[in-house]
């Protein structure tokens, strides 16, 4: 007979399950402040009690909570608060079958997993072969374009691995670990990005002391650091930058510190020092506001990650055992067409049985579905932008592709493409995915 026993998580199993599930998202673990603050939400602690108790300010205490939070909601599918992180947890745990202390993570059963190459993982060729080669070429610059959840880190993950392969040093950074102090100039942000790398790479060099005792302005002081410390010797280094859109809000730094990198790149054809370094750049939109001549964003060499394909999609339902045919592969991307994330949620869903695919698609473009936090993300980024909002109603309510004119704005349009939303066509743009007509046509009141 079943018990109806219920087992609440304690804190050494919540510790250990968190930092699996912030892993699987960012590939690291929780930092001493993350712990911190996880635990004095836990005890029911406010960020100024956690703050006071560990001697921090309290403005980085929430900071530091929040990426916490956003981290949870990326892994879980769900949104994530200080306020229900608890029952949330707990849900994960039971619907992992977590039993008797037993913390380990089914490795296939998590939106993504420790380590990658445990994952199911579907190739776009010549995706994959076209980023090692890249990645091998002196002073390369490769960046990886794509919407939100299209599997730009994942891919990043694979070509970091290949260049740690090749005896690379690798440096890996995720913007969204920068905190809003060190936005604040663009000094403080390439003493961030510097010691963030002196720190991976453990070199002995403070960061702090040649910062002090350089001369030159801040650029100067970051180059001639990579110069005597990161570039030194004959290893070659590579460093990788995800979630580079979170600088273009903040326009001075973003112009000064994407032409910085784009300079570096040109030194690599004429000093032998610069060819070392090679530079990987994940980006979801482009920034429009550099000079053409000083933008990275029209040097190197670019991927663009596309959707799935009908038979890619077929392969990965296989590898979750799922026996698909023609008319079940044709029945999801009918709603999500090829979208990666999507696809893989969906196919997910189902081999754990927790719905059948007609359940699925029946509730995937409401509040109810399993998509609920993809596209309320979407809903925040229009809502952040009425033009948008605007671009993306004319485009949604039209029976056929809209065609560039005064009532759709060219510039509106690559931004909603840039973003997932919609397709583009030679003068025209249309919805990207049936899911978005339905779920934005309801939001929009149409």
């Amino acid at each position: 007979m079943k018990s109806d026993l219920k087992l609440e998580l304690d804190w050494a199993q919540t510790q250990n399950l968190v930092d699996a599930l912030v892993f699987s998202v960012t590939r690291k673990h929780l930092g001493n402040a993350e712990v911190q603050v996880l635990r004095g939400a836990w005890d029911g602690k406010t960020y100024e009690t956690i703050a006071s108790e560990c001697h921090l300010a309290v403005k980085y205490i929430g900071e530091v909570g929040g990426k916490l939070w956003h981290n949870l909601s990326d892994a879980l599918g769900e949104e994530v608060k200080k306020t229900n992180f608890r029952q949330a947890l707990q849900r994960e745990w039971e619907k992992q079958g977590y039993k008797n202390g037993n913390t380990s993570i089914v490795s296939e059963q998590l939106p993504k997993t420790m380590e990658f190459s445990e994952e199911p993982y579907i190739e776009r060729p010549p995706v994959e072969s076209r980023c090692y080669e890249e990645i091998c070429n002196r002073g390369a610059l490769l960046r990886i374009q794509a919407p939100l959840q299209f599997g730009k880190t994942e891919l990043m993950s694979r070509v970091m691995y290949y260049a740690e392969q090749q005896g690379y040093r690798t440096v890996v950074l995720n913007l969204r670990d920068a905190v809003a102090e060190d936005f604040s100039s663009l000094d403080k942000f390439l003493q961030w990005f510097i010691t963030s790398i002196a720190e991976t790479l453990k070199l002995e060099q403070p960061v702090e002391e040649h910062w002090r005792k350089s001369l030159g302005n801040c650029k100067i002081k970051c180059r001639t650091y990579f110069e005597k410390y990161v570039l030194s010797g004959d290893d070659v280094f590579a460093v990788a930058l995800d979630e580079v859109d979170r600088l273009f809000q903040f326009g001075a730094i973003a112009g000064e510190f994407l032409g910085m990198l784009r300079t570096w790149h040109e030194d690599a054809k004429t000093k032998p020092l610069w060819r070392q370094l090679r530079l990987l750049m994940l980006h979801t939109q482009i920034y429009s506001e550099l000079n053409i001549n000083q933008s990275p964003f029209n040097a190197g060499t670019e991927i663009k990650l596309t959707d799935f394909t009908s038979e890619q999609i077929k392969s990965l339902a296989q590898q979750y055992k799922l026996n698909w045919g023609n008319t079940q592969v044709e029945q999801l991307m009918a709603m999500v067409g090829g979208h990666p994330y999507l696809v893989a949620k969906a196919i997910q869903t189902i081999a754990r049985q927790d719905m059948s695919l007609e359940n699925l698609l029946v509730s995937a473009p409401t509040a109810s579905g399993i998509y609920r936090n993809h596209l309320e993300r979407h809903w925040r980024y229009l809502q952040s932008n009425s033009t948008l909002v605007t671009a993306f109603k004319t485009i949604l309510l039209a029976d056929n592709p809209v065609e560039f004119n005064s009532n759709l704005n060219l510039e509106d349009a690559v931004k909603l493409y840039d973003f997932g939303l919609v397709q583009l066509q030679t003068n025209s743009a249309a919805p990207r995915y049936h899911i978005y007509c339905l779920y934005f046509r309801e939001r929009l009141g149409s």
